[in-house]
C-alpha cells in the first residue's frame, strides 16, 4: 500500500507524494514550527496493545505547521509572489489551449477563467469552513454531494485547465484541491491568501508517517532556509552588520534565517566603502555563485561607492542597495561652516545610526555635522553627532521593548523592509 506525504493548507492538499519525499518544503518552516500531533496514518490500537513500542510514536507524529500569514513572507523573499502565480496560471491556460488546438478537441472553444476569476473561485469560501468528511462511493449522486457548495459553480470549475486528478475527490476540500490546485504549492498559497479569512489557517507538512514507515530518513526533513536560498549581506562596517542582524531577528524573525553576514561579531575585513567595492570586485573575479547583497549607507560616501559598484555590471546573483531615503530625513538639523540649519540628509549624511531611535535624554537633539565635500557626486558628506551613543542605546534595549515598547523602530522597520525587498530580487533568480 505505501505511505503518502502531503503539504496542506487547512484540509486542502497542495502537493502529494507516495513512498518518497517529493518536493522539499522545509524552507517554508522554522525550528519552532515542529510539532507532534495524532494522525490517521497511525494505527493507535496497535500501540495500545504493544505499549513497549510507544516510543516510536514521537517520530511517527511529527509534522511542521505554520499559519498561512507567516508563510507568506518566506514565499515573497524567494520570488513566489502573486504576480508569479499569475504568470504560472496564464502559462497553464496557454498550454491547455495549445493542446486543444493541436488535438482538434472540441474544448478548443472553451473560454478559460481569467486569473482574477480563478482566484475569486478559489477563495469563494474560507478554507477552515470546508467539509472534509469522506463521501462513500456507494452514495447516490456522490459527485454532487462531495462537491458540496461548489456544485453551484460547477460551470466555472469546468473553465479551469484540466489535470489528471481533476475527478479524484470525495469532499468539499478534496474537490477544491483536485480542481483548483493546478499550480505549484507556493503559488496556490499566494492565491488562497487573498481571502483574509485564511490568514490563520495552518499550512502543514506531515512527514512523521513516511519516516516511521521507513521510506525516507528523518534527516531529510529540516526546517529553515536552504544554503542556496540565503543571501550574504555585505556592509561597510561591523556596526552596520550588527544593527541589521539584530533588526531582522527582532522585527522580522519570520525571514531572518534567509540572511548571512560577514564577521558580525569579529573583525570586519573590508571596513569602509572603498574596501567594500574592492570586496565586490574580488567576488566578481572568482565568479562566486552565492547570492550577495551589498549595503551602503545613504550618505555621500555611500552614494559614491554605490555608483562605482553599479558600473561593475553585477550578475543576477548580486545586487547593491543604499539605505532607503526617508521623509524624516528631509528636514534634519545640520551644522556646518555657516552654522546650524535644516537640510535634507538623504544621500548625504543618512548613515545607519540615523535610522535608530534618536531620542536620548542625556544628549541634545540629533544633529548632523558636515565634514567633507565629495566632488564625484557634487555633495557634502555629513556625520551624525554622537552616533556611537545611539548604537549603544539600541543594543541595550531588550527584544520585547524593540517589538512593543517605547523605542521608536519606525525608521528601522522601513530600512529592514527595503533590504528584504532587495534580497528578494536576488533570491528570486535561483
Amino acid at each position: 500500500m505505501g505511505t503518502s506525504i502531503e503539504l496542506c493548507v487547512g484540509n486542502v492538499s497542495l502537493s502529494y507524494s507516495k513512498n518518497f519525499m517529493g518536493e522539499d518544503y522545509g524552507f517554508l518552516f522554522q525550528e519552532d514550527d515542529l510539532f507532534r500531533r495524532k494522525t490517521d496514518a497511525i494505527n493507535y490500537d496497535y500501540y495500545e496493545e504493544h505499549p513497549e513500542e510507544k516510543e516510536e510514536l514521537a517520530e511517527a507524529e511529527e509534522l511542521f505547521a505554520r499559519t498561512l500569514s507567516r508563510i507568506l513572507p518566506r514565499l515573497e523573499i524567494l520570488g513566489f509572489t502573486l504576480e508569479a502565480a499569475r504568470a504560472e496560471y496564464q502559462a497553464a491556460v496557454a498550454e491547455a489551449e495549445d493542446i486543444s488546438r493541436y488535438g482538434g478537441i472540441e474544448e478548443s472553444k472553451k473560454i478559460y477563467l481569467t486569473f482574477e476569476e480563478f482566484c475569486n473561485l478559489a477563495c469563494r469560501y474560507p478554507l477552515g469552513d470546508l467539509k472534509s468528511g469522506y463521501i462513500e462511493y456507494e452514495t447516490p449522486d456522490r459527485d454532487k454531494i462531495a462537491q458540496g457548495r461548489f456544485a453551484a459553480d460547477i460551470d466555472k470549475f469546468e473553465r479551469i485547465p484540466w489535470t489528471d486528478n481533476a475527478d479524484s475527490y470525495w469532499s468539499e476540500s478534496s474537490f477544491l484541491s483536485a480542481r483548483v490546485c493546478i499550480l505549484s504549492a507556493e503559488s496556490m498559497l499566494q492565491v488562497f491568501s487573498l481571502n483574509p479569512a485564511n490568514s490563520e489557517v495552518e499550512v502543514t507538512w506531515e512527514f512523521g508517517p513516511i519516516v516511521h514507515a521507513g521510506w525516507v530518513q528523518r534527516e531529510a526533513f529540516r526546517p529553515g532556509a536552504r544554503q542556496r536560498q540565503k543571501v550574504l549581506i555585505a556592509t561597510e562596517g561591523a556596526s552596520d552588520a550588527r544593527i541589521i542582524r539584530r533588526s531582522l531577528d527582532v522585527l522580522r524573525p519570520d525571514v531572518a534565517d534567509f540572511f548571512n553576514f560577514v564577521d558580525v561579531d569579529e573583525r570586519h575585513h573590508f571596513w569602509g566603502t572603498g574596501n567594500l567595492v574592492k570586496f565586490a570586485e574580488g567576488l566578481l573575479r572568482i565568479e562566486v555563485l552565492n547570492q550577495v547583497l551589498f549595503v551602503f549607507d545613504n550618505d555621500a560616501e555611500g552614494v559614491d561607492a554605490f555608483r562605482k559598484l553599479e558600473k561593475l555590471e553585477l550578475p543576477a546573483n548580486m545586487r547593491a542597495m543604499l539605505l532607503p531615503d526617508l521623509e524624516e530625513f528631509r528636514t534634519f538639523s545640520t551644522r556646518g561652516p555657516e552654522g546650524v540649519g535644516v537640510s535634507d540628509i538623504n544621500g548625504r549624511a543618512a548613515a545607519i545610526e540615523c535610522y535608530l531611535d534618536l531620542r536620548l535624554d542625556q544628549y541634545p537633539a540629533s544633529q548632523v555635522t558636515w565634514s567633507n565635500f565629495k566632488k564625484d557626486i557634487d555633495a557634502w558628506h555629513g556625520v551624525l553627532d554622537f552616533k556611537e551613543s545611539y548604537s549603544k542605546h539600541f543594543y541595550d534595549q531588550p527584544d520585547d521593548l524593540l517589538r512593543n515598547g517605547s523605542y521608536d523602530v519606525s525608521k528601522l522597520t522601513k530600512l529592514i523592509d527595503a533590504l528584504i525587498k532587495q534580497a528578494g530580487l536576488v533570491t528570486s533568480v535561483i
